[in-house]
């Protein structure tokens, strides 16, 4: 009686280990979208890698596979969220149309999602991350604010801006946009978009009442 030919047995993955390829590629940029929508909601201690595992369906050791460590994938996942904030905004200030429109296109897609403050968030972060995941996260922020800025200073050059620091200016719009959070905000106005256009409306024309 003839034998079936033994399989041969199959090399065991590395614990957390994901598949190759498209696969592999996949998962990470899931837990990094998770990551960054998490954080974002609800700030760095009050997510944990448990968490960001179970809603991307993979095991805790399968985000050790891919980041070091919690600081590691939360510097990783911000500094990404913010790079492709500032694409957003770029794109969205080169449009045509007035500085008050862009503006208000600028700020109603950023209000879209209420998510927690950015300097409560690396307040409470800043114990965990080192000094040069700190700084990246920073530099990543300041990008946007540049963005800003120099259209703020491009809007001064034609006068249509009074003189002031562009910097300060940009910093200003981004926490005025924070309001948004504030669910007796929001329910002020029908949509975020008749939102954006109030708050936009009140950084450039302030709440005096012109002659």
């Amino acid at each position: 009686m003839n034998k079936k030919p033994r399989k041969e047995a199959r090399p065991a993955r590395a614990p957390g280990r994901p598949k190759t390829g498209t696969d592999q590629a996949s998962a990470y940029n899931n837990i990094l979208m998770t990551a960054s929508r998490l954080f974002m909601e609800y700030g760095y201690e009050a997510v944990s890698l448990q968490q960001i595992a179970s809603l991307c369906q993979v095991t805790k050791a399968s985000i050790y596979y891919h980041f070091s460590s919690k600081p590691e994938l939360f510097t990783i996942a911000i500094t990404r969220m913010m790079a492709m904030g500032m694409q957003q905004t770029t794109l969205r200030l080169e449009e045509p149309g007035t500085l008050y429109e862009r503006l208000v296109n600028v700020a109603a897609a950023k209000m879209q999602q209420s998510h927690v403050d950015t300097e409560t968030m690396m307040r409470e972060a800043e114990t965990y991350l080192n000094a040069d995941q700190f700084a990246q996260i920073r530099d990543a922020e300041h990008r946007i604010f540049e963005v800003l800025a120099t259209h703020f200073q491009r809007e001064m050059d034609n006068g249509y801006l009074r003189e002031a620091n562009p910097l300060l200016l940009a910093q200003a719009f981004t926490s005025l946009l924070m309001l948004a959070n504030r669910e007796d905000v929001r329910r002020m106005h029908d949509t975020i978009a008749e939102l954006a256009e109030e708050l936009v409306g009140l950084f450039l024309n302030g709440a005096v009442k012109h002659p």
